[in-house]
């Protein structure tokens, strides 16, 4: 084993911690034990084609590793470099290519010394791991939802149902009756109850559906609608976010109620009503490598005649990793008192990842009318 002495107290560029040499599928660059003592911290960079992971090790004596830091590199996030503390006599780096592929391209590098914080532009969009100190002013929530947060996303969830009866509980969204999430993929079939609503016609042409797929992942796919004749997806899903207009005709919205089927099973998974360009409904579906954290809830429920009916919502989760479905917030309302409920939860509620969120209503009396909404921010897995 051959020890590294550190070049200067000013630091440098380590010859010990570098390499261009290329990595193949699943094969590993371990660096050389180097004498870091001299020196406050260290920063290194990474360029690669494949995804990966890289980890600087300290050690006391050079042989034995008492601590472990790691980075994910994923070519399709923003990767910038790293800054450690020294914490340990000796420091190596270790890269491992955790791809199926072979990398065409590889750069480690390992700056010795202490250096100054990294900055990014006032507009510019900031990494899940940026080693950075953001000076700019700033609301988190704010900068999700104008995409300046890398690997985090806003929700708005909104929806209703104009007519739930006391026969048992109904999803809030627009198509009403019972909901069960997908458990099996499916293609979708789109279909208007107006002609209008084809593609060159005066309703809406076409629809951009937002939602998961086979496997759990976020996809989104545009389909151009041919109003009352049935048009398919081209990819399966497992759970459809959202549904809206993505171009429409001088009528500029669409004119009759579209609607989105699962063609294996046969259940509503969406519906646009006439005229409102996008979809209604309570009901969100987390993506694999992800989590949803639900800090915002508004329920309301109200009757069109007769006595105030009690509405009892309930919040449900199936998580497709325990293959379990779980009641997880329930709020009973007396129309006669109260006719709504809003929650900013100071603990968000938490949505693993593969999972669906739904909230029914039951009611005392035909007729109730319930709607909602809630907001969430789905965020990514650090290491996904």
């Amino acid at each position: 084993m051959s020890l590294h002495k550190p070049h200067a107290e000013s630091g440098g560029i380590s010859t010990s911690n570098a390499s261009s040499t290329l990595l193949t599928a699943a094969s590993v660059y371990t660096g050389t034990w180097e004498d870091v003592s001299n020196y406050e911290s260290v920063t290194v960079a990474v360029k690669t084609d494949q995804n990966g992971t890289y980890s600087i090790q300290f050690s006391p004596d050079g042989t034995n590793q008492d601590s472990t830091l790691t980075r994910y590199y994923r070519t399709t996030q923003i990767e910038p470099p790293h800054r450690f503390t020294i914490t340990r006599k000796f420091m190596r780096v270790v890269f491992t290519n955790a791809s199926a592929s072979d990398q065409t391209y590889f750069r480690l590098q390992v700056m010795l010394g202490d250096k100054a914080a990294l900055n990014v532009p006032l507009d510019a969009t900031i990494s899940q791991d940026y080693d950075a100190t953001v000076v700019r002013p700033t609301d988190f929530n704010y900068e999700v939802a104008l995409g300046r947060r890398q690997g985090a996303t806003t929700w708005n969830k909104f929806g209703y149902n104009d007519d739930v009866d006391s026969a048992g509980a109904e999803i809030v969204a627009a198509f009403g009756g019972t909901f069960t999430p997908l458990y099996t993929a499916s293609t979708l079939r789109f279909v208007s109850s107006s002609t209008a609503d084809d593609d060159g016609d005066t309703g809406a042409n076409s629809v951009v559906v937002w939602g998961v797929d086979a496997s759990r992942n976020a996809q989104i796919e545009v389909v151009t609608l041919n109003g009352t004749t049935n048009v398919d997806t081209t990819t399966t899903w497992l759970g459809v976010n959202r549904m809206s207009i993505n171009l429409a005709g001088s009528g500029k919205a669409n004119a009759g109620l579209i609607t989105c089927t699962a063609i294996t099973g046969g259940t509503t998974q969406a519906t646009i009503p006439i005229g409102e360009g996008s979809s209604q409904q309570l009901i969100f579906f987390t993506s694999a490598d992800h989590q949803a954290l639900l800090d915002y809830l508004l329920l309301k429920a109200n009757k069109l005649s007769g006595s105030n009916p009690t509405v009892t919502f309930k919040v449900f989760v199936y998580s497709d990793v325990s293959n379990a479905v779980y009641e997880v917030f329930r709020y009973r309302m007396d129309t006669s008192v109260e006719n709504h409920m809003e929650l900013d939860l100071k603990q968000p509620l938490i949505i693993g990842e593969k999972s669906a969120i739904w909230i029914t209503a039951t009611t005392t009396a035909d007729n109730t009318l319930v709607s909602g909404r809630f907001s969430l921010i789905e965020f990514r897995d650090i290491d996904a």
